[in-house]
């Protein structure tokens, strides 16, 4: 007799039922295990017993669920270890609730008038700015100590990442401690009196021209020349007699420079903006930290960024960013080639969140702790 589908679904419901029970029998016979490891200083992570018990799995498995049995023991087998790692590990404190310097140096690329400055001004109304020629000066200057901090560029609305930026962190003794986003409403600007249609050349940071790439494109006949800094672009326009010289800038350099404003909006995007990172030599974490930054490789398994994601949801911490990169070069093995960088919600006074930073750091050979920040609106 053929059964309806109310009473298939009864007979899953009772076998739920039974897999739930044996879930929490399991799950107790966990903590057990936790206190043996902890009283006999053993890590959490057994991967010769993992493995012989996913052996054991698939062979006692039929050839179509092997891999979905693999796959279903394998989540149970993380699902046990986070709760072992909470029981067992140590959350060992960072320092946070840190006061922010007055008077600071900050250390900014360019020179005033850039987007930069802007974003300084914002986190340091009362700072003193250290204007560098290059990025990998502000890190020098942060890390070297002779600037309290840096602010640095890091992701643009509409052409993604900082990449040297962000290649720049993992190589640093740096520490993120807070965020601004600042908006990037370029203008084309050139001497008084020159026209729009009499630029032939146009000078702008290269991301900027990124930014600009439509207006780039309905004017084939520009000469396009990628400048270190749009701030320097401007005064390197207002410096030189050439009436045939335009850049990309924000409305307020223009200005500053005594440069025309020949077009007031050359962006593809209104709404563009960037988001700037603030470092510094130590670890500084302000009251209302409510983001993580951290980077870690994985192994080169089926799973394991499965496997990675699977800690934050057991311990409910909400993931907000995750990219893949290479390694930098000094890291690099055949079988770590690439890392994942992860932003995720959290406040290092909680331990959770300190417990899933050292598992981190036992678990995988490499691991990069970038700071415990805030945004600053």
């Amino acid at each position: 007799m053929e059964l309806d589908l109310g009473e298939i679904r009864k007979n899953i419901d009772a076998i739920d039922d039974q897999l739930l029970e044996l879930f929490k029998q399991r799950m107790g016979l966990t903590r057990k295990v936790a206190e043996y490891k902890a009283a006999h200083n053993m890590v959490v992570f057994q991967s010769e017993r993992e493995k012989a018990i996913i052996r054991s799995v698939r062979d006692r498995s039929p050839e179509e669920l092997k891999s979905s049995a693999e796959f279903l023991f394998t989540n149970i087998m993380d699902i046990s270890k986070c709760g072992q790692n909470n029981a067992i590990t140590p959350a060992v404190s960072i320092p946070h609730g840190t006061q922010i310097k007055h008077t600071p140096d900050v250390a900014v690329q360019g020179i005033e008038g850039a987007y930069g400055h802007a974003a300084a001004q914002k986190l340091f109304p009362d700072g003193r700015m250290n204007f560098r020629a290059s990025f990998a000066e502000v890190f020098e200057a942060v890390e070297n100590g002779s600037a309290d901090y840096g602010v640095i560029p890091v992701e643009n609305s509409t052409a993604g990442e900082v990449s040297v930026n962000m290649e720049l962190l993992e190589k640093h003794h740096v520490f993120v401690n807070r965020t601004v986003t600042v908006p990037c409403t370029h203008v084309l600007a050139a001497k008084h009196g020159v026209k729009e249609q009499d630029i032939r050349i146009l000078f702008g940071h290269e991301q900027a021209i990124r930014q600009c790439s439509e207006y780039a494109s309905s004017r084939p006949e520009l000469t396009i020349i990628p400048y270190a800094n749009n701030a320097m672009a401007a005064q390197m326009v207002a410096e030189n007699r050439s009436s045939e010289l335009g850049c990309i800038c924000s409305r307020e350099c223009a200005e500053m420079h005594g440069l025309d404003i020949v077009n007031p909006a050359i962006a593809a995007d209104p709404n563009n903006a960037t988001r700037f990172f603030c470092i510094s030599k130590e670890t500084e974490v302000y009251d209302g930290a409510d983001t993580i930054a951290v980077s870690v490789s994985l192994p080169h398994i089926s799973g394991s960024l499965y496997r990675m994601l699977t800690k934050f949801a057991v311990n409910e911490l909400d993931l907000t960013k995750i990219q893949s990169k290479p390694l930098p070069l000094e890291f690099r093995t055949e079988e770590d080639e690439f890392m994942f960088y992860l932003e995720f919600s959290g406040n290092v006074g909680q331990p959770v969140v300190l417990r899933l930073l050292n598992n981190f750091q036992t678990e995988y050979s490499y691991f990069r702790f970038h700071g415990n920040f805030l945004a600053v609106n």
